[in-house]
C-alpha cells in the first residue's frame, strides 16, 4: 500500500511539473488512507495538497493555483499526464506543442505562436518565445505568461480571473487578487491574450483560437508594452519595465503614415506602402529592402533613405524625416515606370534626387523607389539598373536598396550600419531555397554533387539522385508518415528515406536541358537550361528585411534594432523574396518575373507587391 501511495505522489510531482506550477511538493498522505483513493479524494488530518491547491469533492481531481486542474484517469490510481490544465481554449488554456495538429479557428493556441497553414504548430520562431525557453517578461512569450524565468505553457489570464502575480495575466496587472486593466491608458483594444470574438477586438487585429495574437515580431499600436523596443514604433507610454502601451507617433517628417509591423488594411497608408499577411493571419505594414523609408522607425541618419546629400535625411525623433530638399534615392515616390511601359502613381512625391520622375521605378518588391543615378556615369536618364554594368553600384560602394547593385549583389549593413553592396555570406549558414551565394563555401539548389571537387549542398539542401549516374542539391527529402504495419519492414529502399534512391530521376541539375522549370531542381528554367535561384542570404546571415533573406528563412530583427540575421521560421515568401510556380508567396502578393508577368518557371522571379 505504502508503495503504491508513493508511486501516485511521483505521478503527481512530474505532472505538476510539465504544467509548470511552481508549487511546493505534495505532502505524503496519511498512511492510514485507501491507496486506491485519487488526488482530491476525502482528505485527513495528515493529508495535505500542494500550496494553494483545493481537491474537488467528488474526487475528480485537484484545482491548481492558477485555475486549471489536474484530472485523473478514470480512478486507476493513477496521473493522466497529458491532459492539460485549465480550460480547454482561451486565456488560461494549455497551449499545443510543437508538431500538433491545431487550428486557426478553434481549439487551443500553439505554444509556438499562430498556428501553421498547414494545420500543425510550428518549430520556434521569431514572432515569439516558445513554452519552456527563458524570458524576463511575458511580453516575450507566445503565452504571454512568464513564470520563473520561463514561457509559461499555459496562456496567460484574462480580466477578472484570479491570479497571484502580475507575469499570469494578459495585461501584467494583478490587483487584489485579480487580474485588472492595464493602468492609465484610454485604449481600449485587447492586448496580446486576451479573450476575442474577432480580429476587430485586438490591437493586433489578429484573433485565432479565441485569444488576441501576434502579427508580426513587433506590437502594434495600443498592445501591451514594457519598454520602447517591444513595440513596432520604438515607443511605448512606459520605460522602466512596469506596463503601458505602445503608442502612435506621428510627426518626424513621415506624417501619420503607419510604420513597419503594424496592422493595415490597405497599402496607401503605411510608410513602405507595402500592406500584406506575412502567414500569420492579418496584414501588417511589411518593411522594403535596404534603407528606412520616410516616417519608419530608426536609431541613426545611416538607416535612412537619403541620409547622404542633396537630401539629407535625419533621423529625427525616431523617424526618418523628409530632408532638406529633393525626395531621397531609395524613398518612395509618386509615379512609377511599369515593365510594360505604363505608369504606376501613388500619393508621393515624384521629385527623387538625382533624376527626379525619370529614376521613380518598381523594385523587385514591386515597389516603387526613387533608384537615383540619372544620367551620372554610364547611365541613362532612368537611373541605377541592376542588370547594366555599366550603370549600377560596385561591390563595396555605398547603396540604399539591392536593386542598385551589380551582378546580383545585395545591399547590406557593413559593420558600422553602412550599406553597401555585398555578396551574400554564403558559408555554412541554412540555404533553404539554396538560392547562389554569391561566391560563399557552400553550392546552390541545383548544382551538381555527384563528383569529387568538393561540392558542399547548402545547409537546408542535399546531395540526392537526379538519375542513375548523376546527383544535385536538393531541397531535403521528407518522407511521407509510414503505412500500417503490414508485416513488411517498414522502411522504403532499404530505410534511406529517398523514394527509389537506386534510379533517382527527380528533377534536372543545373545547366542541364529543360523546357520547364517543373523539370529543374531550382524550379527556373531559362534559355532552355536550368538555372540557379538568384543570389539571398542563408541562415545566420546580417540582413535587413525578408527580402534579403532566402526563401524560408525570415529577418529576426532584435527589438529596438534595424538590422538582425535570416533565421528560420517563415511560413511564405515575403516581398523580394524568391518565388516560383511551386514555392508560392504569402497572401496579398504576387510572383512575378523581372517583366512583370506571372511567373512561369522560366525565368527566376520574385514576390511582388500589386498597388492597384
Amino acid at each position: 500500500m505504502r508503495k503504491n501511495r508513493l508511486l501516485l505522489m511521483g505521478a503527481l510531482a512530474v505532472a505538476l511539473s510539465i504544467v509548470g506550477c511552481n508549487c511546493d511538493p505534495v505532502v505524503d498522505p496519511d498512511p492510514s488512507e485507501d491507496s486506491g483513493t485519487p488526488p482530491g479524494g476525502q482528505q485527513d488530518a495528515g493529508g495535505n495538497l500542494p500550496d494553494g491547491s483545493t481537491p474537488l469533492p467528488d474526487g475528480g481531481g485537484v484545482i491548481l493555483p492558477d485555475g486549471g486542474i489536474l484530472l485523473p484517469d478514470g480512478g486507476t490510481g493513477t496521473v493522466d499526464s497529458g491532459t492539460p490544465t485549465g480550460p480547454a481554449t482561451g486565456p488560461g488554456s494549455a497551449c499545443l506543442n510543437t508538431g500538433a495538429q491545431c487550428s486557426r479557428t478553434g481549439g487551443a493556441a500553439c505554444c509556438n505562436g499562430v498556428c501553421g497553414t498547414d494545420g500543425v504548430c510550428p518549430s520556434n520562431n521569431n514572432l515569439c518565445r516558445g513554452s519552456g525557453e527563458f524570458c524576463t517578461v511575458g511580453t516575450a512569450c507566445c503565452s504571454n505568461s512568464c513564470v520563473n524565468g520561463q514561457c509559461s505553457a499555459n496562456l496567460c489570464l484574462d480580466e477578472g480571473a484570479s491570479c497571484s502575480s502580475a507575469e499570469q495575466c494578459c495585461t501584467r496587472t494583478c490587483t487584489g487578487g485579480q487580474c485588472a486593466p492595464v493602468p492609465n491608458t484610454s485604449s481600449t483594444c485587447k492586448v496580446l491574450g486576451q479573450a476575442c470574438t474577432s480580429g476587430a477586438n485586438c490591437c493586433s487585429t489578429n484573433c485565432q483560437n479565441g485569444v488576441c495574437t501576434r502579427a508580426y515580431a513587433c506590437n502594434a499600436y495600443g498592445d501591451i508594452c514594457t519598454r520602447n523596443a517591444e513595440c513596432c514604433g520604438n515607443a511605448c507610454s512606459v520605460n522602466d519595465g512596469g506596463v503601458g502601451r505602445c503608442l502612435n507617433v506621428t510627426g518626424g517628417g513621415g506624417g501619420g503614415c503607419t510604420q513597419d509591423g503594424n496592422p493595415c488594411s490597405g497599402g496607401s497608408g503605411c510608410c513602405s506602402r507595402t500592406c500584406v499577411d506575412l502567414g500569420y493571419g492579418a496584414t501588417v505594414c511589411q518593411p522594403v529592402g535596404g534603407c528606412k523609408l520616410t516616417g519608419n522607425f530608426c536609431t541613426s541618419n545611416n538607416a535612412c533613405c537619403g541620409a547622404i546629400s542633396p537630401s539629407n535625411v535625419t533621423c529625427a525623433g525616431g523617424r526618418c524625416d523628409n530632408g532638406t530638399s529633393c525626395n531621397g534615392t531609395g524613398n518612395i515616390c509618386g509615379s512609377a515606370k511599369l515593365p510594360d511601359g505604363g505608369t504606376l502613381a501613388i500619393n508621393a512625391s515624384q521629385n527623387c534626387c538625382n533624376g527626379q520622375k525619370d529614376v521613380c521605378k518598381l523594385d523587385s518588391s514591386g515597389v516603387p523607389r526613387c533608384f537615383g543615378g540619372g544620367g551620372t556615369g554610364g547611365c541613362s536618364p532612368e537611373g541605377y539598373d541592376k542588370n547594366n554594368p555599366n550603370c549600377c553600384i560596385q561591390t563595396g560602394n555605398i547603396c540604399q536598396f539591392s536593386d542598385q547593385c551589380c551582378s546580383g549583389t545585395l545591399c547590406l549593413p557593413d559593420s558600422n550600419g553602412v550599406l553597401k553592396c555585398q555578396g551574400s555570406s554564403g558559408g555554412g549558414g541554412t540555404n533553404p531555397d539554396g538560392g547562389s551565394t554569391g561566391g560563399g563555401t557552400c553550392s546552390a539548389v541545383g548544382t551538381r554533387c555527384d563528383g569529387d571537387a568538393g561540392v558542399v549542398c547548402c545547409a537546408g539542401t542535399e546531395c540526392r539522385a537526379t538519375s542513375e549516374l548523376t546527383r544535385a542539391c536538393q531541397s531535403i527529402y521528407t518522407p511521407p508518415p509510414p503505412p500500417p504495419a503490414d508485416g513488411g519492414t517498414g522502411t522504403t529502399d532499404g530505410g534511406t528515406g529517398t523514394p527509389d534512391a537506386g534510379s533517382g530521376g527527380g528533377c534536372s541539375a543545373n545547366d542541364s536541358a529543360c523546357t520547364t522549370g517543373t523539370q529543374c531542381c531550382s524550379g527556373i528554367c531559362t534559355g532552355g537550361k536550368c538555372v540557379a535561384p538568384a543570389v539571398c542570404q542563408p541562415q545566420n546571415s546580417v540582413c535587413v528585411t525578408n527580402a534579403d533573406c532566402c526563401s524560408g528563412l525570415s529577418c529576426s530583427v532584435p527589438l529596438g534594432s534595424t538590422v538582425g540575421s535570416c533565421q528560420p521560421g517563415s511560413t511564405c515568401s515575403s516581398s523580394g523574396q524568391a518565388c516560383s510556380p511551386t514555392n508560392p508567396c504569402c497572401s496579398g502578393l504576387s510572383c512575378r518575373n523581372s517583366f512583370g508577368s506571372s511567373c512561369d518557371g522560366t525565368s527566376a522571379c520574385t514576390c511582388r507587391v500589386i498597388i492597384n
